[in-house]
């Protein structure tokens, strides 16, 4: 039987709300087992963008990656954000190591075909070898969604793919639970509502939701995600929010 580890990705909503990140590391320090964490952080992005100066622009609610931007990505997620929440959790007694995809060599993306979204990578391969050694020592990687194309260049990744990408590649050695934490209780079938949450989410059901028009947009995009982790090996995709970290029997179950 394969050691158990869970990998969490974190909302940038979470992170940037003093109350919720308190909740969600308190939580996520007390997972028992080996664990990875993956982060956003596109308000905080945002708003130093905005204090300098330089707005980002979005398609569909993703920012275009040019040069500039880029280095405004790589400065807040792989230093501000990333380090908050290594300093935080350190605090918690937690081992954690503060990575991106380029420390070594742990994820190499190619750049997305996508017109005008610039260095935004694509996961091609996650050196699953180097992170289970880390997971291993007993480190825990806190992980910036920045990754490397080999050649030279950073990339910046989308924060659902990469967790799943990344619990793909770990799969064979681990069972794994990949969890989504964002700003609600988990899929609800009324947004107006939180506490209509969906337990547990079916291929057919979240068909019919999207057919509905009840999960749309870059939410179809999260839930897709899960569907593709689950069809490689990873155990159970649980979408929650900061409270629901600390009890795992909660929020909206994929198996």
């Amino acid at each position: 039987m394969n050691k158990k580890l869970t990998i969490v990705k974190v909302s940038g909503k979470i992170i940037e709300d003093p109350a919720q990140l308190k909740s969600f590391v308190k939580s996520f320090a007390a997972i028992k087992g080996a664990k990875l964490l993956i982060h956003s952080g596109a308000m905080m992005a945002s708003q130093v963008a905005e204090k300098l100066g330089m707005p980002t622009k979005t398609i569909n609610d993703r920012p275009i990656v040019d040069e500039k931007t880029l280095q405004l990505l790589v400065m807040v997620y792989g230093g501000l954000v990333n380090n908050r929440l290594v300093g935080l959790l350190q605090g918690r007694k937690v081992n954690a190591a503060g990575l991106t995809g380029a420390d070594m060599n742990l994820i190499t993306s190619v750049r997305q075909q996508i017109p005008d979204m610039g260095a935004t990578g694509e996961v091609r391969q996650v050196n699953a070898t180097m992170l289970g050694t880390l997971l291993d020592a007993g480190v825990v990687p806190v992980l910036a969604p920045l990754t490397h194309d080999g050649r030279g260049n950073l990339l910046f990744n989308e924060t659902d793919a990469l967790a799943s990408e990344i619990s793909k590649s770990l799969a064979l050695r681990y069972d794994i639970t990949l969890v989504y934490c964002f700003e609600r209780r988990g899929v609800l079938l009324n947004v107006q509502d939180p506490d209509s949450v969906v337990p547990v989410l079916s291929r057919n059901r979240y068909k019919a939701f999207r057919d509905m028009g009840i999960i749309k947009d870059w939410f179809a995009n999260k839930v897709d995600n899960a569907f593709s982790a689950i069809d490689h090996g990873v155990k159970e995709v649980i979408i929650t929010n900061a409270v629901g970290i600390a009890d795992l029997s909660q929020g909206t179950h994929i198996k």
